[in-house]
């Protein structure tokens, strides 16, 4: 059932300490862990890493509000590879796709995704990535998101 009382909307840069609560949220229910003892210094990276790229239109952070009080949001950025250098091709990475527990299963990780979607093809993108967890899978593989030809390798 569609959430109506939500307004989704860009964050400002000046807002972006919003966005670090979230995504510490975020982190916490993933990890099981506070963020802030993983991975200290965290908070300043987040802030520094999205400023500099919202400063120049290279990154995008919207938030869903409820009565004014944040209750979810989505990142996206552009990425950088050969392809984006070599052969001009953007490609955009989406991130950070938060709701608050007591307000899932509304759509709203949905529109959140699709707002950055929206974003990246506005700016030129025709590849968007992202990574997903396993509660999130089955909305992204909804919006069409396939597993790639990629593989990685993990150290730890």
């Amino acid at each position: 059932m569609p959430t109506t009382d939500v307004v989704l909307r860009p964050l400002a840069k000046h807002e972006l300490g919003t966005a670090v609560l979230l995504r510490a949220l975020m982190n916490r229910e993933l990890n099981g862990t506070d963020p802030d003892e993983d991975y200290p210094g965290w908070r300043e990276r987040f802030v520094s890493f999205f400023a500099a790229r919202l400063e120049v239109e290279r990154a995008a952070i919207f938030l869903a509000e409820s009565d004014s009080r944040p209750i979810g949001l989505a990142s996206v950025y552009f990425g950088s590879n050969h392809r984006t250098e070599i052969f001009l091709r953007p490609i955009a990475y989406v991130t950070s796709v938060y709701v608050l527990p007591e307000r899932r299963r509304r759509g709203l990780a949905t529109r959140l995704t699709q707002a950055c979607i929206d974003w990246a093809r506005a700016k030129g993108c025709d590849v968007i990535r992202l990574r997903a967890s396993k509660m999130g899978r089955p909305v992204y593989t909804r919006m069409g998101f396939t597993p790639s030809d990629e593989l990685e390798i993990r150290y730890d």
